[in-house]
């Protein structure tokens, strides 16, 4: 594995497009993921030239985790597959890594122009319809009219739920926009959620104080709905990578794990990973997913 890593650093584009990965998907701007095939919500962001990329459902990895969820291979077989191809392609020069610094001040600039919600604002009325809750964490504000940027250049405004993500020090580190409706239904547009930044591991959204026992969910909606349901407080992970990789502050003594109920099992895959790696190390882990296919949320709406 080490070996194909230092054959790859910094020739990962060539060699996803040699391996069947069209190359409008890898130009650094959001596009349909070649492996869920979502649209808009795929970035390959190459960072030091390990192939990088984030996907709002995927999760995150390198370019080894890519070729594993695309081409369904274990982690042996894309290494292999790398030290085959590298041997036939000439020798290029590593890119180096690109700073965070620039979609750090973005999301600062998003986050100043937002304000707390209030009641019958558009991220009131999205939270109270899909949630039912009365008070919205103060984490989570409102944007009256954030840019949407499509493909072509083009640029539409719509007010935005905004969502603070942060790592695990408790640093900001990136925002999790859902684009919405001034009637507080989800806007009209490819990808109504975005994350802008970038999400190492253990971060999430963090929607409550931490206590004792902690939970962690995927979605806002979700975490929401959890902590309503089992009345206990959840974060957001944003994504099943995000929270296949979190590990919960000191003073957690015991993590709920709520996944998604999800027909292609990433939910529950995910779900299980991270509770075996918080059971390895000690911790009181509890894993709820839900009966029917969905979420907690969905569970949540079904009964209202």
């Amino acid at each position: 594995m080490a070996l194909a890593t230092d054959l790859a650093n910094g020739r990962w584009h060539d060699l996803l497009v040699q391996l069947g990965i069209e190359p409008h998907l890898l130009t650094g701007r959001h596009a349909p993921c070649p492996a869920c095939g979502g649209r808009d919500r795929f970035r390959f962001d190459d960072k030091g030239g390990r192939g990088t990329f984030f996907c709002s459902h995927c999760g995150a990895g390198d370019g080894f985790k890519l070729l594993s969820l695309v081409k369904d291979w274990s982690f042996r077989k894309a290494a292999q597959e790398i030290e085959h191809l590298c041997g036939t392609m000439p020798a290029r020069t590593p890119t180096p890594e690109r700073s965070d610094s620039a979609g750090l001040e973005g999301c600062r600039r998003v986050w100043r122009d937002t304000k707390a919600a209030t009641d019958g604002d558009p991220v009131h009325l999205y939270l109270r319809r899909r949630t039912a809750i009365d008070h919205v964490p103060s984490v989570i504000r409102s944007h009256p009219r954030l840019a949407y940027r499509y493909d072509d250049g083009s640029v539409t405004l719509h007010p935005a739920m905004v969502a603070k993500v942060t790592d695990a020090s408790g640093r900001g580190c990136a925002i999790h926009r859902t684009y919405l409706t001034a009637e507080g239904n989800k806007a009209s547009v490819p990808t109504v959620k975005k994350v802008l930044g970038n999400m190492p591991a253990s971060s999430a959204i963090r929607l409550f104080d931490a206590r004792c026992t902690l939970g962690i969910a995927e979605g806002v909606e979700t975490a929401l709905s959890a902590s309503i349901h089992f009345g206990v407080p959840v974060w957001s992970a944003v994504s099943a990578g995000g929270m296949e990789k979190w590990t919960p502050p000191e003073g957690v003594e015991r993590v709920i794990v709520f996944g998604d109920n999800d027909t292609n099992g990433v939910g529950q895959a995910a779900s299980w990973s991270l509770a075996k790696r918080l059971i390895a190390k000690g911790m009181d882990v509890d894993v709820k997913i839900p009966e029917m296919c969905g979420d907690w949320n969905d569970q949540l709406r079904r009964r209202v």
